[in-house]
């Protein structure tokens, strides 16, 4: 549906050039809630405006449906931008048009007959649950209310693809959840595919089910949620990933004063979070466990969770646990060996 080629784009100031995106690559199916995550000033809004070429990029491709968007004349991107919706992080709303002139404005602007404005932003009010708010101005509303026009105003001209550039930034946490659960849904019932640039990881956790992670204007990591936050390869996507599992690392000094044994981080994905590993290992190997934090949480249908043990005895006993954790569905890290070595 989206495909990004070695997409780069350098920005030239009085104090020489600066990139933004150096050689990104990406692939997004048709269907993809796909999320795109990275700290601030990692390339992430830069990267999202390529997908509708609100910035050109510098070299390289860009590919939606079956249109070269890099190709095409001011005309015909105008045109193929009306497929692509575009949620925007402070509304962008129109504080002089009520909320139907606000979501009728695409349409005005694609020369749709005024006569069918009525009937289509009526739809669009429904979908997003604001049909009693035609009349009322963006100022007598709440920002998730706010949002929600916005969504509908994005929506107007059925598009093929729903971009969303920090959606939920200025919102509640009650709210951020509301509107997440309103993109479900518009995915689910439209078969849009939508992809969402954030910082906030509960928002990969809630509806994602892809992700890429952004550093330094290039992309580390991508692929399902699951695998990816699984098995992390890069310290970004490890720092993100303790805000989904809801633990830190546990640092050398509090390392230190625990004595000896072995020290595990254990995530737990999928039937193995649903299981009593820890207390079974126990039992059938008669080792004692001392449990030092964890949590178990949802990557949007699926339990994931990690939890750090303290495995006492030796290095016997340590491999033995190891292995029989792994055995029964259990991603193993030694934090710290039995014999005080790390991995």
């Amino acid at each position: 549906m989206i495909k990004l080629t070695n997409i780069v784009k350098e920005f030239k100031n009085r104090f020489g050039t600066f990139t933004a995106l150096n050689g990104v690559d990406l692939d997004i199916q048709k269907g993809d809630i796909y999320g795109i995550i990275g700290y601030s000033g990692a390339g992430k809004s830069t990267l999202v405006r390529m997908i509708n070429l609100l910035e050109t990029p510098t070299s390289g491709e860009v590919l939606v449906g079956d249109t070269h968007l890099h190709k095409l004349t001011a005309r015909d991107l105008r045109k193929a931008r009306r497929k692509i919706g575009m949620v925007f992080q402070h509304f962008n709303l129109l504080w002089s048009r009520t909320v139907l002139e606000n979501v009728a404005l695409p349409l005005e602007i694609a020369g749709v007959p005024k006569s069918e404005h009525k009937e289509r932003v009526n739809q669009l009010l429904d979908l997003v649950g604001l049909t009693d708010k035609a009349d009322m101005y963006p100022s007598q509303l709440s920002g998730g209310q706010k949002q929600r026009i916005g969504i509908a105003r994005a929506l107007a001209n059925n598009p093929d693809v729903l971009l969303c550039d920090e959606a939920t930034s200025a919102l509640d946490p009650k709210t951020t959840d509301s509107i997440l659960d309103l993109l479900k849904d518009i995915n689910s019932k439209l078969g849009l595919t939508i992809v969402l640039i954030t910082h906030e990881m509960h928002v990969i956790e809630k509806i994602c089910d892809k992700v890429a992670v952004m550093e330094s204007g290039r992309v580390i990591e991508a692929g399902e949620v699951v695998e990816v936050f699984s098995h992390p390869k890069t310290t970004t996507t490890k720092e993100f990933l303790n805000q989904v599992s809801g633990t830190e690392q546990i640092s050398d000094e509090f390392l230190s004063g625990l004595g000896e044994g072995a020290v595990l981080r254990c995530t737990f994905l999928g039937g193995s979070a649903g299981q009593t590993v820890i207390s079974r290992m126990i039992t059938d190997l008669g080792v004692q466990v001392n449990i030092l934090q964890g949590q178990i949480k949802r990557l949007k249908e699926v339990a994931f969770g990690t939890l750090y043990v303290q495995i006492q005895g030796d290095v016997d006993a340590e491999a033995k646990a190891v292995a029989y954790l792994k055995k029964n569905g259990v991603i193993v890290n030694v934090v710290r060996g039995a014999e005080g070595g790390s991995n």
